[in-house]
């Protein structure tokens, strides 16, 4: 069974907070915890993360391990812990496709957000 991972997200980042929910959505199974990096009690709960510039990205710490991840790094472990993802996961081990995808989503979410502005 994979190990717990906590997800830190700017909670006064719309985007991240979306993401945020996104996963509070499908974590069937109790693996993530997704905590605001305002809240009081992160420093304490995940040391590894102090002093690190976690604004406008999500943030995560495999519990176990307490390995830091962010960015391309991060989506494969978020997703092998959420229950209809899981099957995705292994093919973002593939050198160049978490970029890839990260990138995607990235460009999906800015047209998005070009559209609600009117432009």
């Amino acid at each position: 069974m994979k190990s717990r991972l906590l997800v830190a997200y700017d909670a006064e980042c719309t985007h991240c907070r979306k993401k945020a929910d996104w996963v509070r959505e499908r974590d069937r199974d109790g693996l993530i915890e997704v905590f605001p990096l305002q809240h009081p009690d992160l420093a304490r709960i995940a040391p590894e993360l102090a002093g690190r510039f976690l604004h406008g990205e999500l943030h995560g710490l495999d519990l176990a391990t307490r390995t830091v991840l962010k960015g391309p790094p991060l989506l494969p472990e978020l997703l092998s812990r959420l229950p209809r993802w899981k099957l995705v996961a292994p093919l973002l081990q593939i050198p160049g496709v978490a970029r890839a995808a990260a990138w995607l989503i990235l460009k999906r979410d800015e047209r998005r957000f070009s559209r609600r502005i009117g432009h």
